[in-house]
C-alpha cells in the first residue's frame, strides 16, 4: 500500500470518469501503468462491515480499478459453482451442495486480482490489492442481488468476532491467541468502464480488500485436512445461532497465526431445533432442513477440544493437523 504522487494521465480510461467527481478524476492522472491502466470506475454503494480495513472502502467512495488480471491460485473461488453446476447435470446429490434456488452458492461468478486506487484524503492516491467478483449473469448483478451477498459476508464477520471473543477466553492468558477474520467486502456500482466483457456502466459488483497468491479451502466438502479454527468456527457459527444458520465454504489464507476469510456463505436453516441440527443425520430425506442437518455432519466430520469449549454434548474424533490454538490436551491426534 502507498500514495501515488501526482505526475501523469493514464491511457485507458480517460479523464472524462462517468460520474466521477472532477477531484478524484484530477487526482486519478497521476497513475500510469505499463501494459494494464485503469479499466474501470466505481461508486461504493453499500459498506456495513467494521473493521479497521474498511476505512479505505466508505460508502459514497470512489475508486478506479486498474491492473485486472486472472490469478491462478484463485481457482478456488469458483469451485463451489462448479460442484453446484455439475450435481445439476448429473442428479448426484452425495455432497448436498445447496441449489440456485436456495442460496448463492452456487451463483456463477468470475473473479480477477486488482489494484484499487482511492483517494487518500489529501490528495493523493491511495494503492490498495483487491478482489473483484462479477456475476455471469446479468440478473445477479443487480444491487439487492449483491447488496445481499455484503450482508451474508458482513454478518459472517459478526460471528467471527463473537467466535474470537470466546477463543480469547478459553484461551485464558495467553497473548498469541489465533483469530478468524473476514476480508472487508463491499459492493460497488460502475460508473463507467472500457470492456464490456468485464462490466459495464450501471452494473453492481463485488470488491475486497485482498492480496495472496493462493488460496485455501479450510471446510468445504468434508474432505480438507483438519485445520481446527475454521473447523471449530463453522461448528460455532450453528451453534450460537440456535441452528438458524450454516456457513460454508470457508475459504482464505494463513496469515502467521490468524485465518483471514474471503467470500463465505451463510445458508438459512429455518427454525429448527439445535439437538436435531446438530445430531448424526438419519434421515433420507432431501428437504431443505434434513440437508443442513447432513451438511453439518458432511463438511464437518469431527470435533476438537475447542468445539467442545462452547457445545460439550457434541461428538468428538480425531483430528489430522495441528489445530494452531494455544490449549491444553487440544485434541491433536485424539480424540
Amino acid at each position: 500500500m502507498g500514495n501515488v504522487p501526482i505526475t501523469a494521465c493514464n491511457k485507458v480510461l480517460g479523464c472524462d470518469f462517468g460520474g466521477v467527481s472532477e477531484v478524484f478524476c484530477h487526482a486519478s492522472r497521476s497513475i500510469r501503468y505499463n501494459e494494464e491502466d485503469v479499466q474501470l470506475a466505481l461508486r461504493v454503494v453499500y459498506a456495513p462491515m467494521e473493521d479497521a480495513s474498511a476505512e479505505f472502502l466508505k460508502m459514497g467512495q470512489e475508486v478506479l480499478i486498474a491492473g485486472i488480471k486472472k490469478v491462478q491460485g484463485w481457482d478456488p473461488l469458483t469451485w463451489r459453482q462448479e460442484r453446484v453446476a455439475r450435481q445439476q447435470v448429473t442428479g448426484q446429490t452425495s455432497q448436498l451442495w445447496p441449489s440456485l434456488s436456495e442460496s448463492r452458492f452456487g451463483r456463477a461468478h468470475r473473479a480477477w486480482s486488482v489494484e484499487i486506487l482511492a483517494s487518500d484524503g489529501r490528495g493523493g492516491v491511495r494503492n490498495l490489492p483487491g478482489l473483484l467478483q462479477v456475476a455471469h449473469a446479468r440478473k445477479d448483478r443487480e444491487l439487492d442481488k449483491v447488496k445481499g451477498a455484503v450482508q451474508e459476508i458482513s454478518t459472517v464477520a459478526n460471528y467471527a468476532r463473537r467466535f474470537n471473543h470466546h477463543v480469547a477466553e478459553f484461551a485464558g492468558e495467553d497473548p498469541d491467541v489465533p483469530a478468524i477474520r473476514v476480508a472487508t467486502t463491499v459492493a460497488c456500482f460502475v460508473l463507467d468502464g472500457v470492456n464490456p466483457e468485464i462490466a459495464d456502466a450501471g452494473d453492481t459488483l463485488l470488491l475486497t480488500l485482498f492480496d495472496a497468491k493462493n488460496l485455501t479451502k479450510f471446510v468445504f466438502e468434508g474432505a480438507e485436512d483438519f485445520l481446527e479454527l475454521p473447523q471449530a468456527f463453522f461448528h460455532f457459527v450453528l451453534w450460537s445461532s440456535g441452528g438458524k444458520e450454516l456457513v460454508a465454504d470457508l475459504q482464505g489464507i494463513q496469515q502467521e497465526r490468524d485465518l483471514l476469510l474471503v467470500d463465505p456463505v451463510l445458508l438459512t436453516t429455518g427454525d429448527l431445533d439445535i439437538s436435531e441440527l446438530l445430531s448424526l443425520a438419519t434421515s433420507t430425506g432431501s428437504d431443505f432442513q434434513t440437508c443442513n442437518r447432513k451438511r453439518f455432519n458432511l463438511w464437518h466430520p469431527c470435533c476438537a477440544q475447542l468445539c467442545q469449549s462452547f457445545d460439550p454434548q457434541r461428538r468428538g474424533g480425531n483430528t489430522r493437523r495441528a489445530c494452531g490454538v494455544p490449549l491444553p490436551n487440544c485434541g491433536v491426534g485424539g480424540g
